[in-house]
Formats: C-alpha cells, sequence, structure tokens
C-alpha cells in the first residue's frame, strides 16, 4: 500500500512540474503595456498609448531566433496585401545597435522597439509571444511560438479578432 502513495505522490509532484514549466513557457503573460518602458530606435521613450487607434501585432521578438525571423519574414510578406491597416510593433530587448542593424538589414516596415529592461523581467519567457491588439489597446489574443501568418485562413481569424 505505501508503494502506491509514493508513486501517486512522485506522478503528482511530476505533474505539477509539468505545469509550472507549461505556464511559465508555453503561456503567454498577462502584460500591461502602459508600464513596460520602451524606447524608440533614436532612444525616444515611447508610450503604448500612442498606438491607440490602430490596430497593432505586437511581436515579442530577436535577431537572433530562427521562429522569430521566419514569424517576421511573413508579416512582412502579407502586410501590404492582408493587413492593412495593422501597425506592427517589434519588440527586443538586444542591445540598441543590433535592433537598429536588424531594421536596417532587413527593411521592414515594422515598428522597432527596444525594452528597457530584460524579457524575463516583463513575465517573457518564450520568444516570440505575439500580441494582437485592438484599437481601444485591449489585449485580444496572446500566443507563444511561431504563428503561421502564411495560411490565409489563420491569418483572417487573427485579423477579425483584433476588431
Amino acid at each position: 500500500m505505501s508503494r502506491k502513495w509514493v508513486y501517486a505522490l512522485g506522478l503528482i509532484v511530476v505533474a505539477l512540474i509539468a505545469l509550472f514549466y507549461y505556464n511559465k513557457y508555453a503561456v503567454a503573460p498577462a502584460i500591461d503595456f502602459n508600464k513596460v518602458n520602451l524606447v524608440d530606435l533614436h532612444e525616444q521613450p515611447v508610450k503604448f498609448d500612442s498606438f491607440k487607434g490602430k490596430k497593432t501585432i505586437v511581436c515579442f521578438s530577436a535577431s537572433w531566433c530562427p521562429n522569430c525571423l521566419n514569424e517576421l519574414r511573413e508579416l512582412n510578406a502579407i502586410k501590404d496585401s492582408q493587413l492593412q491597416g495593422v501597425e506592427i510593433v517589434v519588440i527586443s530587448d538586444e542591445p540598441l545597435d543590433k535592433i537598429l542593424d536588424f531594421s536596417e538589414r532587413t527593411a521592414y516596415p515594422f515598428t522597432f522597439l527596444k525594452l528597457e529592461q530584460a524579457f524575463s523581467q516583463v513575465g517573457i519567457n518564450s520568444i516570440p509571444t505575439t500580441y494582437l491588439v485592438n484599437s481601444r489597446l485591449e489585449i485580444k489574443k496572446e500566443t507563444v511560438g511561431y504563428i503561421d501568418w502564411s495560411d490565409p485562413s489563420t491569418c483572417e481569424h487573427l485579423k477579425k479578432l483584433m476588431d
């Protein structure tokens, strides 16, 4: 009988550890964008309120992250055709010179911002992490991991969420 309890307790501990890691790395944190310290490529402070009135896709990303690069490449490919009127904001915690170099090298028509603190300080533990924000600055969806923006049905569904 005691062996069954040990196995049951072990199973519970493993389940709790798995739940902890799932929540930490697979669930996007609730972020109050008004409390996030951001600067533009000229080191000028940016308040998230400046995006009010615009549908916005916010991508926490880095220039060294393969999934981030794929997602940004796809967003760029459909920006003019399927995401007209949608602001794409790329936020990185990398040094400003790396962000500037990446933005110049890719020439994506996105707003690139530097996060003044580390990703982990705002709860981002895995990238890419993407937020869909409507024009009233309400977060309508958050996703950790790569989003296949090249799939028209996915893109249309996500765009409708921002209405």
